[in-house]
């Protein structure tokens, strides 16, 4: 009897072996290899050879890719648009290029990430994101120091360019022609930085999340994952803070000393040093690159955790002939029919549609998620750019965790995990109204209220000041005693200007109705504008927009890694990136950048040519970012439905046919030992 169970156990195990080989050639022939880089392998070092010291580095890369790429980068955008004279659309060119490089990589990456050492492929990336960053800094330090105007650049002769001087607007044009026209390769050296920066990342989203998968228990998996996602967060958070508060410092001040610089961060010409957080990531990049480097291809314990998975890979109820193959899948060849495969699964093409949709949301909100908060409540951008950080970190980091918990905590299945984004997502909706709340603006002669002597709006240029050769080269407030506000002290028509108590006052102002007492000021330095009660309720609400829009991301990846089969994980993950990135990251903040110019106001024009926007419509601007919210919300919503009606889990038979198999193995074991 025990020979009869012996031959039974022998037949059903070469059935189970021979079906592993063909999902997997090879690899239960490979030894596990020790930690460590080349030869110095030390016992010493073999503490971290452990998915948790994995999962360990890669919050760390997490952490200063969301630094700079989401962080530093999306904040000093509008430190970029005033140096380099850049509408939001172009600079949300840069914001993009992040992954124009990454395109092409994702399915290649993901496609034969099953096949190879996944540890040095991610090293490799890491090390093209140090490159990227060194590309981006290129040029401020190869560049020409930034030119301002200020009206008290000639104080002493009370007479200057941002007031009534026709001789110094001609000359200004003279002067400026050859520095803007080095701007457009320095535009390319930042997105050629920002591709590089693409490119390093994509091995880190792709295998590095089926290294974990594949090196870990499965109910573990969605909070390994959510751990990076958190890092990732807290690293963007990290980088709004730092980005903001480097904005502080003049962007020259490695070659000019601050004290010698007239401006004031407060100042609407004024440019922060916008690359010190670059500096930090190139070093930081580099220092990761080792420790990835020694983990081996396969973990201790990875055989035996193959063993206890099942798989919850969507039942179409047809089985292709291809993929049962030996050799399927080790061959390009392969690619678009493993793509044809990952594309008629409903499940999968419906959550990758959905996330889809959330990272277009994700996209443009990031990359101009400070400069909104800049518009809308009248902050500078060191403030918006913290107030970004510290809602961030309990926002979207607090939702990526507890994204990644629930369904560790509930036992989530497939199903169970696509309902969850399904409802984190319909919760969102309920923020809409929050795009509507700002804080007005004093109005600014000629474009909200008429001059004096004028009838109605007709513009900055007037009667008043037309002989003034004013521009909006540069945009320099000032306000009135009644809290009028002047675009700059020459469209003002003010020819003096003096300093009373640290404070710029003008004189002779002739578009300015004042009394005929002179020792009055016609009017001071600055926009009239105060921080309104509004902005503390903004910031409340966008706590609840991150929390819940983050707490789709892990569960997504999960149920990703869960509706296709094991061997397609890296392919799957690949593709959903791809199409993320190609109809979501890329386009969202240039959609959304033309939202925001299509509300300007006034535009920069130096010497005929179109440079950044100086004041926005604010009204304007919040409707027509909440209808922007609100349809793709919605459409990210029926996605979801649609994904978690579709799904189809595998026959249960399945799992009673793997435990037969494993008592049958057990027992045979018992009457051999008994033999």
């Amino acid at each position: 009897m025990s020979l009869d169970v012996h031959d039974q156990s022998e037949t059903l195990m070469s059935m189970d072996n021979g079906n592993k080989k063909k999902s997997r050639v090879g690899e239960d022939d490979e030894e596990i290899e020790p930690y460590g880089c080349c030869c110095f392998k030390p016992k010493c070092l073999q503490v971290f050879n452990k998915i948790q010291w994995n999962v360990f580095w890669q919050c760390i890369f997490n952490f200063f890719e969301g630094f700079i790429v989401n962080g530093v980068v999306n904040v000093i955008i509008p430190a970029l648009e005033k140096r380099y004279s850049l509408s939001s659309q172009r600079s949300a060119i840069i914001a993009s290029g992040n992954d124009f490089g990454a395109f092409i990589f994702f399915v290649f990456i993901g496609y034969i990430g099953e096949r190879v050492h996944k540890p040095k492929l991610m090293a490799a990336g890491v090390l093209v994101m140090s490159l990227g960053s060194f590309v981006f800094l290129l040029p401020h330090f190869i560049g020409e120091k930034y030119h301002y105007t200020l009206s008290e650049n000639n104080g002493i002769n009370n007479s200057t360019g941002a007031m009534c001087n026709l001789d110094h607007a001609s000359e200004q044009c003279e002067t400026t022609a050859s520095d803007t026209s080095s701007y457009v390769g320095y535009y390319a050296m930042f997105i050629l930085g920002q591709m590089f920066h693409g490119i390093g990342a994509v091995p880190m989203f792709t295998i590095a999340l089926t290294y974990i998968d594949e090196n870990c228990k499965h109910k573990m998996t969605s909070f390994y994952v959510s751990l990076t996602f958190c890092s990732a967060a807290v690293g963007v958070a990290v980088g709004y803070i730092v980005g903001g508060q480097t904005l502080e410092y003049f962007v020259d001040i490695d070659k000019v000393p601050q004290s010698a610089v007239d401006l004031t961060p407060n100042d609407p010409q004024w440019v922060g040093a916008w690359w010190i957080g670059i500096v930090m990531s190139f070093f930081a990049f580099f220092f990761i690159v080792l420790p990835t480097l020694g983990f081996p291809k396969r973990l201790p314990g990875y055989k035996e955790l193959q063993k206890t998975k099942i798989s919850e890979a969507y039942d179409s109820g047809k089985n292709d002939e291809a993929t049962t193959r030996p050799d399927f899948g080790t061959k390009f060849k392969d690619i678009p029919k493993a793509v044809w495969l990952l594309l008629k699964n409903p499940t999968f093409v419906f959550i990758m549609l959905g996330a889809t949709i959330e990272l277009l949301v994700v996209g443009g909100l990031a990359v101009f998620g400070a400069k909104l908060i800049h518009v809308l409540f009248n902050v500078d951008l060191t403030t918006a750019g913290s107030v970004m950080g510290i809602i961030t970190i309990p926002g979207s980091g607090g939702g990526m965790l507890l994204g990644g918990y629930i369904p560790k905590k509930l036992k989530l299945r497939c199903r169970g995990i696509i309902r969850l984004c399904f409802i984190c997502m319909a919760i969102c909706l309920l923020f809409s109204p929050t795009f509507l709340i700002n804080c007005p603006d004093q109005p600014i002669s000629g474009l909200d209220t008429p001059y004096i002597k004028q009838s109605g709006i007709q513009g900055l240029d007037a009667n008043c000041n037309k002989n003034c050769g004013c521009t909006t080269s540069a945009f320099e407030p000032i306000c009135d005693s009644n809290q009028t506000v002047y675009f700059s002290p020459c469209h003002a028509g003010c020819t003096n200007v003096t300093f009373v108590n640290g404070e710029k006052s003008y004189y002779n102002c002739s578009c300015i109705s004042t009394p005929n007492n002179t020792s009055v000021a016609d009017a001071i330095n600055g926009s009239c504008t105060e921080k309104c009660q509004w902005f503390y309720a903004f910031c409340v609400l966008l706590f609840g927009i991150m929390f819940f829009t983050f707490m789709t991301m892990s569960p997504v990846v999960t149920a990703i890694f869960r509706c296709v089969p094991d061997n397609q994980r890296s392919l799957a993950l690949g593709l959903q990136l791809l199409i993320g990135r190609l109809l979501g990251t890329t386009p969202g903040p240039i959609f959304l950048g033309y939202i925001i110019d299509s509300t300007c106001t006034i535009w920069q024009e130096d010497c005929g040519k179109t440079g950044s926007c100086w004041t926005y419509n604010k009204h304007d601007l919040g409707v027509r970012i909440l209808i922007w919210w609100l349809a793709l919300k919605v459409v990210g919503v029926i996605f979801f439905y649609i994904a978690y009606r579709l799904y189809k889990p595998p026959p249960i038979e399945d799992k009673s046919q793997n435990m037969d198999i494993n008592t049958i193995q057990n027992n045979a074991t018992k009457d051999e030992t008994k033999l």
